[in-house]
């Protein structure tokens, strides 16, 4: 019984996962231009009627959820394609640098710019390398992922040959703790950066193989894995 009861979780677990995942970028994209579809609706006396389970005001988010939807991939369609044009792309620039000079508005602009731009356009993984750590405590051992390797900031300071590490939480990895280490409390394995993800998200359930290497032969990996 046991056995089948894991076997159905096994099974059940990722495609809830993924219906939650799903559900949650859907939300977060429909869900402010929502009460302005409805007024819309409601003024067209559009969707006042139920259909099958769902009684009219179910039916009307529904649908208005899925027109925003269909909306925004037009729109950004039509934004990727006009942004060809110098013109476009011009007037981008000068909206860029207004925002970026508005106090408060350009500090969350500039960052999400950033993130956006490292983990999307760059040219090498944004995640270098795959370490255990000392968190969150010398006596525990956490699962990290090297994000960068030099910081001109830090040239002149006894901490100049610090190592950032992102350590993620699970089984959530987009919120996690960014770390300085030195390069000799690092513990470097051969794993892929997508195998720790993994490792994550299932909270440890799906374990890849993998082995203890030197700083020397992790760069080696890096250079592998790019290829």
């Amino acid at each position: 019984m046991k056995r089948y009861f894991i076997t159905g979780l096994v099974i059940l677990l990722p495609v809830a996962l993924t219906i939650a995942i799903v559900s949650f970028l859907f939300n977060l994209l429909t869900v402010p231009f929502l009460g302005m579809i409805k007024v819309f609706f409601g003024g067209h006396t559009l969707f006042t009627q139920g259909f099958l389970f769902l009684n009219a005001e179910q039916m009307q988010n529904l649908a208005a959820q899925l027109l925003i939807l269909v909306s925004l991939l037009l729109l950004a369609f039509g934004l990727g394609f006009i942004a060809r044009w110098f013109f476009f792309r011009t007037f981008l620039k000068c909206a860029d640098y207004i925002v970026t000079h508005i106090p408060l508005v350009r500090t969350i602009y500039k960052t999400c710019q950033d993130v956006i731009k490292t983990l999307f356009t760059s040219d090498t993984n944004s995640f270098k390398q795959v370490v255990l750590v000392r968190f969150p405590n010398q006596d525990s051992l956490s699962l990290g992922l090297i994000t960068w390797e030099e910081m001109p900031a830090l040239a002149d300071t006894h901490h100049a040959d610090s190592v950032g590490v992102f350590i993620p939480t699970t089984p959530n990895p987009t919120s996690g703790f960014l770390i300085m280490y030195r390069p000799q409390d690092l513990i470097y394995l051969d794993m892929k950066v997508e195998d720790a993800f993994k490792y994550v998200i299932s909270c440890g359930v799906i374990s890849p193989a993998f082995t203890i290497i030197s700083r020397e032969e992790a760069a080696q990996f890096h250079k592998e894995a790019l290829s």
